[in-house]
């Protein structure tokens, strides 16, 4: 089987879709029955001419290694600040967009260019592996198969973005390849001989459009993508049953082609306690940049965090994520301050993850207490860091009113941590029993939920939420993901040759 997958996401950010996406590739390259490629293309800048360039294309062959160099740097965006910038890039766009109704018009596909990328293994770990992977997979992942198509990924949805013919996309010449897995609504059909498998991780862009970035954008993207998707035939792998229930009330119609595989877990998360003063060092040396107390100079910088974070009684509640409305950190905010008011003053609240969008309110929420060193703001932190962290915190939070799965709650559950959660359906599916739960929209529940994790009087329940935990999150490891995903692919293999 010939498998082509989509690592576009993988470029982007630690957590999320571009950590499955990381892990996902990975663990498919392990089956040597199957030959695996993986996608490489760019969020907004078409690629370029040099991606196509051959050694036998014009006698070129003593200018390969410059046009190879060339793909690495196409691969990187070459947006522009400033208004010049901005107007290149407007332009850009545009011709872009010009290119691909032109394709789509003449049904000429998008084709799907193999590149060698041998010598700039460098560039493709740094780029899209190493925040996820251990060192140990370098070889396998610098080593495979890869390709790129030129057209970037906005385009290919600008380009179906028309209210004369919604969703109505160019076509990709996948026909070299037996499967091609895209991680989000493919903005392209595919070649009849190919199943296209979309990973569905959730409908928040249709279903909770008021908490998403560029929502009009989003969502008719995400929507009519998806659509297409569907009345190709491809199959849509969900991330949890609640994902899966989502997408059949957008379209029922499309039950039979839906499959529910969850997210895997990395394996860099286990139970590894750390010394208090190790976990201040953590959190004092991975603040956030853009989220940061204002300070005249390093010394008094120093000083401060000296006074703050004092390893004897260093005590914290944790949420992982990026700061977004949909992530409830308001609520937890809340949560927390009147827990630390009535019951411990010493008790912090560490928020690990990158700042996102429409986060004006929980900002200027957060402002006075960072100032007062109770709240700490961190970002960039490495999974060996993250796992001591998810150990060491009194309790994990994960309060969000909407997820597809959330894979922070199972990683501290494998790090030896105790999570409080919302009372959404995927927080239960997901989490069982090992948890306490809690409204999303209740300050008291969530209050209440936290108690009974870090009480003293709660020692047992302590124990209990850490052993069931353990167990419950040994259910997402690699291992046992990848082989629902091997199970599903002889599957389609097996269908294919019948």
């Amino acid at each position: 089987m010939k498998l082509l997958m989509e690592l576009r996401p993988a470029g982007d950010g630690y957590s999320g879709i571009p950590q499955e996406t990381r892990l996902l590739f990975s663990s498919l390259l392990e089956n040597k029955n199957r030959e695996m490629t993986g996608l490489l293309n760019n969020n907004r800048s078409w690629l370029g001419n040099s991606i196509s360039k051959t050694g036998s294309d014009n006698n070129l062959l003593e200018d390969l290694q410059f046009f190879r160099s060339e793909n690495i740097l196409s691969l990187v965006s070459s947006e522009k600040a400033g208004s010049l910038g901005n107007l290149r890039n407007i332009l850009g766009k545009a011709l872009q967009i010009a290119r691909l109704t032109t394709r789509r018009a003449i049904k000429r596909p998008i084709h799907v260019h193999d590149i060698d990328m041998s010598a700039y293994a460098d560039f493709l770990w740094r780029m899209y592996f190493a925040k996820s992977l251990p060192v140990g997979k370098f070889d396998a992942i610098t080593q495979s198969r890869y390709a790129a198509i030129k057209p970037s990924w906005s385009a290919m949805h600008s380009v179906a973005m028309t209210p004369l013919r919604p969703g109505h996309y160019a076509g990709m010449d996948t026909s070299d390849y037996d499967v091609f897995l895209s991680q989000t609504p493919w903005p392209a059909s595919v070649s009849k001989h190919t199943q296209l498998l979309l990973r569905y991780h959730d409908a928040i862009p249709v279903l909770f459009p008021h908490t998403i970035q560029n929502p009009r954008q989003h969502q008719f993207s995400h929507y009519y993508a998806l659509r297409s998707n569907l009345k190709q035939g491809g199959m849509a792998v969900c991330n949890s049953q609640s994902s899966r229930n989502d997408l059949v009330k957008m379209f029922p119609q499309f039950e039979s082609q839906t499959t529910v595989i969850p997210c895997m877990v990395s394996d860099q998360y286990f139970a590894e306690p750390a010394k208090r003063k190790n976990l201040v060092d953590i959190i004092a040396t991975s603040i956030e940049p853009k989220l940061e107390p204002v300070f005249g100079n390093a010394m008094a910088r120093e000083e401060f965090y000296a006074r703050v974070l004092k390893p004897e009684n260093f005590r914290y509640l944790l949420m992982v994520s990026t700061i977004e409305p949909r992530k409830n950190h308001s609520l937890l905010i809340s949560a927390w301050n009147r827990i630390r008011v009535e019951d411990d003053p010493d008790l912090k609240l560490i928020l690990v993850g990158n700042p996102g969008w429409a986060m004006e309110n929980v900002m200027q929420t957060m402002e006075p207490f960072r100032n007062r060193g109770m709240l700490f703001n961190n970002s960039q932190i490495s999974a060996s860091d993250l796992r001591r962290l998810y150990n060491g915190a009194e309790a994990v939070v994960c309060p969000s009113v909407a997820e597809g799965f959330d894979l922070s709650g199972i990683e501290a559950m494998l790090s030896g941590g105790k999570v409080a959660a919302s009372d959404i359906p995927v927080h239960r599916e997901i989490y069982k029993d090992a948890c306490e739960y809690f409204n999303p929209y209740s300050t008291e529940q969530a209050v209440d939920a936290i108690r009974r994790i870090i009480m003293k009087e709660n020692q047992a329940n302590r124990a209990r939420l850490i052993e069931r935990g353990g167990i419950i999150g040994a259910e997402y490891k690699g291992d046992k993901i990848q082989a629902k995903w091997e199970i599903l692919l002889d599957g389609l293999k097996a269908k294919r040759s019948g």
